[in-house]
Formats: structure tokens, sequence, C-alpha cells
């Protein structure tokens, strides 16, 4: 049985030829640059559009631009799912509203391959003009950027050592963690527990770092048994915060080491019958929606994570248009939120 022969697509040759205007003079029209002709000339092309069912090639019109005016977001497996991580839908706010007016695109991209080589033969492919790589971990074949590659990179959500060779968009986390611990101690509470995140995310490693040294600061030296592993979700703060409830003496407050963990910990309280703030005072960090929603409302640590998003697209459309690639980085102070879950002890 024969199957029928799909049409060709009209081409940008045959829509001038159609309308009756140059080459040229068709694509400024479907480039929006239509104050460069007249109103006759312009409804002409455009009509001549809708008749061929003319659709610019947008691959075409990238390789003769040396552009694809996409951008990619690259997101490990080992993250949460995209839709449930509400610090990366965040950060997805800010580089919408920065990258739109540009009209730039957005690919998500979530490498399936663990070789650096054959990462980075994924990730530059030739389709994106530049990647913002979200919270990458610590030992990453992400971070092996290929010394031959040119492509612009920005890094959100962790701040990795200069010799890694990325501009890193995030928060100070350590004087972050610092400010709770002090906040806290401020209350009267020294008997202080904290839910870290996991070892392989940089920005665990130096929330940890900094209750350290602020508990030590203050003349406080945590047991090993305050201070609960965990992942960076709801499920991992419950479990935690099972553990350290057990402890005796009790604890008198537990630092959630973002608002996932938090609103966890505050869970595993509801469930074993201990008050908060009444009996435990609990914090977080990152100021996500639903810390004003749960009960009680969680005192947090806001993290702008939106203007972080909307700096990383400035910051990487700047190396784009510049061809100079940036270094360094750029930490965003937090802000404190004080609601109900806190009190003296």
């Amino acid at each position: 049985m024969k199957t029928a022969r799909r049409a060709k697509r009209p081409t940008l040759k045959q829509l001038a030829e159609t309308a009756g205007v140059s080459i040229g003079t068709a694509s400024n029209i479907l480039s929006n640059k239509v104050e460069l002709h007249s109103a006759e000339t312009v409804a002409r092309v455009l009509t001549a559009a809708r008749q061929l069912g003319y659709r610019p090639n947008r691959v075409a019109r990238s390789l003769a631009a040396r552009r694809t005016h996409t951008i990619g977001v690259v997101m490990e497996r080992q993250h949460a799912v995209f839709t449930r991580n509400p610090y990366a839908t965040a950060v997805m706010d800010g580089l919408v509203d920065a990258l739109l007016p540009r009209e730039y695109q957005l690919k998500i991209i979530t490498p399936h391959r663990l070789e650096p080589h054959a990462v980075w033969t994924e990730l530059d492919d030739g389709t994106v003009d530049g990647l913002v790589l979200i919270a990458p971990l610590r030992e990453s074949p992400i971070l092996a950027l290929p010394p031959t590659s040119a492509l612009p990179c920005v890094v959100v959500g962790s701040t990795l050592p200069d010799e890694y060779g990325y501009y890193c968009i995030d928060i100070d986390n350590e004087n972050t963690m610092r400010a709770l611990v002090r906040y806290l101690i401020g209350y009267g509470h020294r008997r202080i527990g904290l839910i870290k995140g996991p070892d392989n995310h940089w920005s665990a490693i130096q929330r940890v770092q900094g209750y350290l040294d602020e508990m030590t600061a203050h003349g406080i030296c945590p047991p090993a048994e305050w201070i609960a592993d965990s992942n960076y979700e709801h499920s991992g703060g419950l479990l935690a915060a099972e553990r350290l409830l057990q402890i005796t003496p009790p604890l008198t407050a537990i630092i959630g080491s973002n608002d996932l963990l938090a609103m966890g910990a505050l869970d595993a309280c509801a469930q074993q019958g201990v008050p908060v703030p009444d009996a435990v005072s609990i914090v977080g960090i990152d100021d996500t929606p639903m810390a004003a929603l749960v009960k009680p409302p969680l005192t947090t640590m806001r993290s702008p994570i939106h203007e972080i998003g909307v700096h990383a697209a400035e910051a990487l459309l700047q190396q784009i248009e510049t061809g100079e690639l940036l270094r360094g980085a750029r930490l965003f102070e937090t802000t404190l939120i004080v609601r109900e879950s806190v009190q003296g002890c």
C-alpha cells in the first residue's frame, strides 16, 4: 500500500515570489521588522505566508546568525523531579521573566551519561547558546568543562571553588546558617539540632560549616548526634527529625537546611505529639511559598531565588553577546522572615 507523499515545505524564496517582493524584504517582515516597509507590502507578505502555510525555518536562521536563541537549563537526575523542586521552579520563573522579552527559549536538559566527555558532547551539541547549571553536584561529570569549550555557562544554587572556572550565583550559605544559629541563641536556645542536606551538595557542606562555626563561636560544641543526615526533600526531614526528637535531654530547636526539611520536621513533631514552638522551635531556609501556609507558619531565611534566576539569565546573555566568559561568584543576601515556629526557651 502506497503512502501519500508529504508536500514539500514552502521556502522563503517561494514566499517572496508569491508576494512579489525580494527575499530580503520577506525576511524582514517575517522577523517583525515591519517599520522598514509599507503597510501594503507587509500585508502582501503576510497574506502570502498564510496562503502557502509558510513557517520560518528556525534551524536555518540559527545557522546563518550563529545563534539558536535557546538557553539550556541543566539539572541532574539525582535532584527531585523538576516540577516538584521549589528551588528549581523559582529559578525558572526568573529565567523566563528575563529571557522572554529577548525572545529566547528554554530547553530543559537532564544528562543521561556519566563520562565527562560524553556529557559535554550532549550538552554542547550546537542547539543552545549557553547553559544554566542548577545546583550541580560535587564530583559531577557536568563540572568537568572541557578546556576547548567556549560555551557560556552559569551555575545557580552552588558556590564552587574558583578552580572550577564557573560564574556561580547563590546565597552565602555559611553566613545564612550562622545568622539562623545566632537568632535561635538570641532566644535562649543552646541545644540546637541540624537536619543537613546530602553530602554531594555544595550548599549542604557549606551550611553545616556555618552551623558548626557559629555554635563554636558561642562556646557550644554540638555532638555528632545533633546533626542528622538527610536529603533535601520533605521525606528526609521527617525521618531526620524523628531521630533528633529521640535525643535526651531533648533539643530545644531544630534547623532544617531548607524549607522542605523544616516542614518535614514539623510533620514529625505533629505525629509524635511534640508541640511547636512550645516544646521545640523549628526554622528553615529559602522561604518557599508553602513556608507561610504550614502550621505553625515557618520562620525561615528568605532566599531571593527569583532574582537569582533573573541575574543568571542576564549574566549568561552578557557572555553570549560579548564573547567574554565570566568567572567568580555573586552571592545574594538572605533575609530573616519571622513567623510562629520559634519561641524562647
